[in-house]
């Protein structure tokens, strides 16, 4: 995936370590004189000043750099159209940060690797993907404290708002690795996120593995099976793909997939979701019923299917994306 254009110097850029993870925010300057304002209305009480905040996770073997890229380019097509549909004051920041066992926090590169060269490919991939969820919740917890925009207001806002919260509405932006973590994410913690844009990302990792290790044809109907359904014994794996793929694995992904199918909570986070219609690695149709069902619970969501694309992110799933955004936020 290539690193997308973008001018360093038109937002923002500070990192805080937070738990000992890097952590990039954009566009945070504007913060500031946002929560200020506050301290000079008087007319009405204040009981939440939100702030819209955009996590982007990258892909596998991809670094934070990749969605820097990225989240420049958000920031300035938002901000753009914002202006355009003269749509309300709050602010976007964005965040960035490495991924487990990537970037500056790489520990062993093989484990990013698939079975073709890492035989434990299948429990890396799930392992560091829970990871991450758990990394998310923790920067997610703690930027609030790092930014400490409660100092911004003064005393007497305060005691004429005594109930007042700076309330953080988090969207997550996650690109195949990134989204795949999306929707565990969602799956462990369903009322933190208001927003999510998985881009060539899979919804169901028990199909998505087991297709990828019995190599089914994509045109098979064994390519079509719901794998989460099945116990470990009707998978029929040789002693090889045993090895490769542990019953305790299936087990682990098959309650988890089994729950995102089922009882995702649609009706309550807005989605736009990008695929590339030529994606071989993680093809759209094993989440293809899934978005429908979205479609059909969400009115605000949009499902974009790009054509000639295999397993990319576009300039036009950016675009199309920050054209949604203005108007879902």
């Amino acid at each position: 995936m290539k690193l997308f254009d973008y001018n360093k110097d038109s937002f923002s850029k500070v990192t805080y370590n937070i738990g000992g993870i890097d952590t990039h925010v954009y566009n945070s300057d504007i913060l500031t004189p946002y929560i200020e304002s506050f301290n000079n209305e008087l007319q009405h009480p204040t009981h939440e000043i939100p702030i819209n905040v955009l996590y982007l996770l990258h892909q596998r073997q991809g670094d934070y750099k990749y969605t820097e890229s990225i989240a420049y380019n958000i920031l300035e097509q938002f901000y753009s159209k914002k202006s355009n549909l003269e749509t309300g004051d709050i602010p976007l920041i964005c965040v960035t940060f490495d991924l487990r066992n990537h970037g500056s926090r790489e520990i062993d590169s093989l484990k990013n690797h698939g079975w073709d060269k890492n035989k434990t490919h299948g429990v890396d991939m799930i392992s560091s993907i829970m990871g991450n969820v758990i990394d998310l919740k923790l920067i997610i917890d703690f930027l609030p404290t790092y930014l400490n925009l409660d100092s911004l207001l003064n005393l007497d806002f305060k005691q004429r708002n005594t109930h007042y919260k700076i309330k953080f509405e988090n969207i997550i932006s996650g690109y195949s690795l990134g989204a795949h973590t999306i929707f565990r994410f969602i799956n462990e913690y369903p009322n933190l996120i208001k927003i999510i844009n998985p881009v060539v990302g899979c919804i169901d990792l028990s199909s998505l593995l087991i297709n990828r290790l019995k190599k089914n044809s994509i045109n098979s109907s064994d390519y079509d099976k719901k794998w989460f359904y099945y116990n470990y014994e009707e998978l029929n794996l040789t002693k090889e793909e045993q090895q490769k793929y542990p019953q305790t694995l299936h087990n682990l992904l098959q309650r988890q997939d089994l729950n995102i199918f089922e009882n995702f909570p649609m009706h309550q986070i807005k989605m736009f979701a990008s695929f590339g219609n030529e994606d071989t690695l993680v093809p759209p149709k094993l989440s293809s019923v899934w978005c429908d069902s979205y479609l059909n619970t969400n009115d605000d969501t949009e499902i974009f299917i790009e054509k000639g694309m295999g397993h990319d992110v576009s300039d036009e799933m950016i675009d199309k994306f920050t054209t949604w955004l203005v108007k879902n936020i």
